[in-house]
């Protein structure tokens, strides 16, 4: 299985007993039940701490990283199940340990058929695994429970010997086990607050979930033992956080003192995490998304003054609806670093941080600063555990006291190396800086520092991607776009035989290949002339420019306009450019109309122009003003005249704020419309 991540997981298989005789009986009602039971359990899974591979229709596909953690989340889950009444339905879960291999979005493996077959022999609102499960789990399951035989499994050439827990042990199991109730009548009284349960499974990390009393509204609150001084600088810095008011950060609902302790109550944002998700593994495009996302939240964050100081995959949340995720979690650790250096130890090494040390800049653990670049170095931890899938123990090398990178194609790790820097000094400082190398990542190795005065992306050797991609879209399509995925921005040259024999060997003709790598080799820059003295210029003789020819190829043809379009023909007379766009298979109707319009354009061929007047000194350049249409021309085709005589008429900046409401209606993902914000706004 080359290519798939190989991990050891207990999978959990989830099913509705009897669905298909419920929706028989009720359709409507039946799917809505479900639906808000797979809700709550999806709510069970995020707290403790599994990963969901799929919905199965009325089933979910988790894993987590032992039995049982899997079973804790399995006993809540039939737990608050349990507490519906007669109205509940029943579910079955199976349970197994094994070994998984990812495979994008999915996992597979012996392990994942085994826990699906056991759901099938599971009591109703119970859990059934084999012996080697059974032997792994804690005690305090272990005795509760029930021998099942040798069990046939549908798929399976043997019997196995399985056991199971019903209602009966998880509900006895729950009230036994259950922690103290903590005492929040003081901490909640004159708030609209109730409390729901305990957030994680630790009372020691003191975050709770809330529900509003009046409101369809839901919370979290967390404790933090404070002194006078402390509560000072903990309200301070709430009320920066609240001011930000980012769209993907958690509201701030309120922030007060009582008891010496701090309470700070936050908008609840449901869902599952990135903790274990599949969703990056091995996909550099989707690591690029995530990325540029928590960048520009922190650029935001930085700027307030504020850091997030917890940053890991488990505070990730993608939106319920397409969208960026969202950054919870924020701890108010900036202002407990204004606290004596007696109180630090107690402050920094608790169960959050016990527990994800890997995570925490160095300069942190070992001296209590913490600065933007700490969730620099954070957010690439998170990233190269998210794109390789590996625990981040397995990928520190603690004799060199470095990541190690091996193995992680060279573009990605041009994006993470400079926030994996164990010195701070050396480690990218700003969001800002880190979302420029995200644009232009760096084409040498890392082992291979880039001499001074030298431009790596000069090399005449290295090929454009876009150029290569452009030059052979337009004869053998979307396959194009499989074909180079992997591949950099910049290819470098000895990447570029490899490559070309794979193109080959897909399919792509030889002589197609061999040009369009001539095309997308960038040539080495040409030294500025020195200045000479200004001296009397003779007539200019213009020729026509076929390129102003390219948005009317655009409204006749759509976007592809630009992907048949090659540097050759913006030089090209009118009889070599219609047979370039007949090459490219543009209709004839679509050539002879361009063709005309070359013949009326003003500036004939052999028109002379007299030269402008020559001042003495240098002139510096205007910049040029961005053509918002023909933006959008390029973007969505000829409908894009409509959207901007729409917007045209407003402000610059609520023109933009516009534009990326109807693009995004359009269905255009978030990494586009950013790119058309940054050139609309001359960035």
């Amino acid at each position: 299985m080359s290519g798939r991540e190989r991990q050891l997981k207990a999978i959990v298989f989830s099913d509705v007993v009897d669905s298909s005789v419920k929706i028989f009986a009720d359709e409507l009602i039946a799917i809505q039940r479900i639906k808000e039971d797979l809700a709550l359990i999806r709510d069970e899974l995020q707290r403790y701490g599994g990963s969901l591979v799929k919905s199965l229709g009325d089933g979910l596909l988790a894993t987590f990283d032992g039995p049982t953690q899997a079973l804790e989340f399995i006993q809540a889950c039939v737990q608050k199940l349990s507490g519906r009444g007669r109205q509940a339905l029943a579910h079955r879960f199976g349970l197994h340990t094994g070994e998984i291999y990812a495979d994008g979005d999915d996992i597979l493996g012996q392990g994942v058929h085994l826990a699906s077959r056991l759901q099938t022999v599971s009591p109703a609102n119970g859990v059934a695994f084999v012996r080697s499960t059974y032997d792994l789990i804690d005690p305090r399951f272990r005795r509760l429970a029930q021998p099942m035989g040798e069990v046939e499994l549908k798929g399976l050439p043997e019997p196995m010997q399985a056991y199971c827990l019903g209602p009966d042990q998880l509900l006895n199991f729950a009230q036994s086990h259950a922690p103290e109730p903590v005492q929040l009548d003081m901490l909640l009284a004159d708030t609209p607050f109730e409390l729901l349960r305990p957030l994680g499974r630790s009372p020691a990390q003191q975050t709770l979930l809330l529900q509003e009393r009046q409101r369809e509204r839901q919370a979290v609150m967390k404790l933090i033992p404070a002194g006078p001084a402390l509560v000072e600088a903990l309200q301070v810095e709430a009320a920066c956080l609240d001011r930000l008011r980012h769209p993907r950060i958690p509201r701030v609902l309120d922030g007060y003192a009582r008891s010496g302790v701090f309470c700070f109550i936050q908008e609840y944002i449901p869902g599952p995490s990135l903790q274990g998700s599949l969703d990056l593994l091995r996909r550099k495009q989707r690591l690029a998304e995530l990325l540029r996302q928590v960048l520009q939240v922190l650029e935001q964050v930085h700027a307030a003054g504020l850091v997030h100081g917890d940053l890991h995959p488990a505070n990730l949340i993608p939106a319920q609806e397409a969208g960026p995720l969202f950054l919870v979690d924020f701890s108010l650790l900036k202002a407990r670093l204004a606290v004596s250096s007696e109180q630090r130890q107690a402050l920094f090494t608790g169960v959050s941080e016990a527990g994800r040390p890997f995570f925490s800049a160095p300069e942190r653990a070992r001296f209590g600063r913490l600065t933007p670049a700490a969730d620099l170095y954070a957010l690439g931890v998170s990233a190269l555990t998210l794109y390789t899938g590996q625990d981040p123990a397995s990928l520190y090398n603690e004799a060199q006291g470095c990541w190690s990178l091996q193995g992680v194609e060279p573009e990605v790790a041009g994006w993470l190396a400079p926030l994996l820097e164990d010195l701070p000094a050396r480690r990218v400082q700003q969001a800002a800086d880190a979302l420029r190398l995200l644009d232009h990542s760096p084409l040498l190795p890392l082992s291979s520092p880039v001499p001074p005065g030298s431009n790596p992306l000069s090399d005449a050797a290295a090929l454009s991607k876009p150029v290569l991609h452009q030059q052979l879209v337009s004869t053998y399509g979307p396959m194009v776009e499989l074909l180079l995925e992997s591949q950099p921005s910049l290819i470098p040259a000895e990447q570029w035989p490899a490559l070309q024999e794979r193109l080959v060997a897909a399919g792509l003709a030889q002589a197609d290949v061999e040009e369009a790598g001539r095309m997308a080799q960038l040539k080495p820059e040409v030294p500025a002339a020195a200045p000479q003295p200004p001296m009397q210029e003779e007539p200019v003789v213009v020729a026509a420019s076929a390129q102003s020819s390219l948005p009317a190829l655009r409204l006749a043809i759509g976007p592809i306009a630009d992907l048949i379009w090659t540097a050759e023909m913006d030089q090209a007379a009118p009889q070599r450019l219609g047979e370039l766009l007949r090459q490219a298979n543009v209709p004839e109707s679509a050539v002879a109309a361009l063709l005309e319009q070359l013949e009326q354009e003003p500036a004939a061929p052999g028109l002379s122009i007299e030269a402008p007047t020559v001042s003495v000194g240098p002139v510096e350049p205007e910049p040029a003003a961005v053509d918002g249409e023909q933006l959008l021309l390029q973007l969505i085709g000829p409908i894009g005249s409509t959207v901007w005589q729409g917007v045209a008429h407003l402000p610059a900046e609520e023109r933009v704020a516009a534009l990326e409401t109807t693009l995004r209606g359009y269905g255009l993902d978030a990494l586009t419309l950013a790119d058309l914000r940054r050139q609309l706004q001359g960035g």
